[in-house]
């Protein structure tokens, strides 16, 4: 999440970071933008929200004495951030309150994030928490450089309200040899992707668009609209990542995963559902149905008004979300797609806490109460009533809907911190956005390697070979042969030691299933 903020605020750097990571990444957000993990720790509900009522105190075991600072490292979610100063102040007021802590953001620019954390760990720079953002940091290199804590000890006394609201197979994405060293903040790891259409054109014409749950559903309309709307090109085709495909391949690099299909670790060149996408997309292109040109920005091209239908990756079904990112009334249709949560996916946003910190007791308490009280979690990540935000309806309830200020000057984007599923109803994500998000989740499957991690160290130059001719795969459906053109490239890649990698992968698959059953 993916999954998670608003397109015009996030700078270019995060766009590409999507595409390569996760091409589902923080979807959720602002509008303008089953293998379980075994631990005694985790509660039997695979799926579950908890309804218990939350305990907004520490446990009576906890000794908060003490006052204490903490010191939170991120990249900034938003820049800049004018009310900064006064959502922290009410933030900590609460946390003086509950926990006895105050918590200090220090936001990091995204180009020297990584670079910054790895410094301030090696000097042993004393700090206690610190997120991982779209797989930026790396879970294995968080765990095999000594940075993250190991958290079984911290979340058992500390931490049952995060474990009632994580589901357990997300546990998988960040244990280590059986330890946990993160927490996977629950959020849109599969999109609920779906076909948009222009109102005025489904109207128009008569289109049940509400029957088209396949790109094959879609096809016929795609030709019909060619030849009534000549002026116009049906469909607005697919930016680089192909984002708008079956999530079944399990990726550890932008071209190397696990086909959950059948059951083999291979490159994307080989992924039959990426094969079957391109060459679609070719077959269209010629027909015209989509533009003979790789689109960068779909949302913007579609706004020039030569286009009918898209593809979208958050299903609203009262269709103002879609709406107000395509910037005309639209009407849209999930797609029955078999999506598969993988361990990138479910990494998306991981909170971890340092080796170097002083109170990992209360620094696991901040995050426990961030589960707990969804007030406080709010109110964080919107900011201040009357000066980020005011209530809509249902001022003193546990869900209530508000509305931002049309000036954001404070966002942190819910999954950066908590669960997407507390977040409350807003013109960031409606109800209906957030209900059908979480269904999808629920009915997905987990990859059954959500919980590897691959250390690519052994082979690190021939991953940097192949993972550098990622980019010549958004292309290939404009190719005049396109089974030709993939052979070139299956070619490169064997060639960049495509088959030295699948037997490094496959060594470390042995070992890790022999440590973790």
């Amino acid at each position: 999440m993916k999954y998670l903020m608003r397109k015009r605020l996030v700078g270019l750097r995060i766009s590409v970071l999507l595409i390569l990571v996760l091409s589902i990444v923080l979807a959720g957000c602002a509008n303008t933008n089953k293998k379980e993990a075994a631990s005694p720790a985790v509660s039997d509900d695979k799926t579950s929200s908890s309804s218990t009522p939350a305990e907004n105190t520490p446990p009576p075991s906890a000794d908060i004495s003490e006052f204490v600072e903490l010191i939170w490292y991120m990249p900034p979610p938003l820049d800049p951030r004018p009310n900064e100063a006064n959502v922290m102040k009410a933030v900590n007021e609460v946390l003086k309150e509950k926990i006895n802590a105050h918590v200090t953001i220090k936001f990091v620019d995204w180009a020297t994030y990584v670079q910054k954390i790895k410094v301030a760990a090696s000097a042993g720079e004393e700090f206690d928490l610190f997120s991982d953002l779209l797989g930026t940091l790396g879970f294995s290199q968080n765990v095999s450089s000594g940075i993250a804590m190991e958290l079984d000890d911290l979340i058992n006394k500390y931490g049952q309200d995060i474990v009632k609201k994580v589901p357990n197979q997300a546990w998988q994405a960040v244990t280590s040899q059986g330890k946990k060293y993160g927490i996977a903040n629950p959020s849109a790891w599969v999109n609920s992707f779906n076909i948009a259409m222009r109102k005025d054109i489904a109207d128009k014409y008569a289109i049940d668009y509400a029957s088209i749950h396949s790109y094959k559903d879609l096809e016929p309309v795609l030709e019909s609209l060619k030849n009534k709307e000549p002026d116009m090109i049906p469909f607005v085709g697919y930016g680089p990542g192909y984002a708008a495909f079956q999530q079944t391949f399990d990726k550890i690099s932008p071209m190397i995963g696990y086909d959950v299909v059948d059951g083999k670790w291979k490159s994307q060149l080989e992924e039959q559902t990426w094969i079957d996408l391109v060459k679609m997309m070719h077959d269209w292109a010629q027909k015209g149905y989509i533009p003979k040109k790789v689109i960068t920005d779909a949302n913007a091209e579609f706004k020039t008004g030569r286009y009918a239908v898209a593809s979208y990756h958050i299903y609203d079904p009262s269709f103002v979300k879609t709406s107000t990112d395509f910037g005309v009334p639209m009407v849209a249709t999930p797609l029955d797609f078999h999506n598969v949560v993988t361990g990138s996916s479910i990494r998306t946003a991981v909170s971890y806490v340092s080796t170097t910190s002083k109170h990992p007791e209360r620094a696991m308490m901040l995050l426990n109460l961030i589960y707990s009280d969804k007030e406080f979690f709010n109110k964080f990540a919107y900011g201040v009533e009357g000066e980020d935000w005011n209530y809509v309806s249902g001022k003193g309830t546990d869900n209530p809907i508000i509305k931002t200020s049309e000036k954001t000057n404070w966002a942190m984007w819910h999954p950066w911190i908590g669960s997407l599923w507390d977040q409350w109803p807003s013109n960031w994500n409606s109800k209906e956005v957030l209900d059908g998000l979480k269904a999808t989740i629920d009915k997905a499957e987990y990859s059954p390697y959500a919980g590897f991690t691959f250390d690519s160290t052994p082979v690190k130059k021939e991953m940097a070979q192949i993972d550098a001719i990622f980019p010549e795969l958004t292309p290939v459906f404009l190719a005049g042969d396109v089974d030709a053109s993939i052979a070139k490239l299956k070619e490169k890649v064997d060639k960049a030691g495509l088959s030295e990698v699948l037997k490094e992968i496959q060594k470390q698959v042995d070992a890790w299933k022999a440590t973790n059953s």
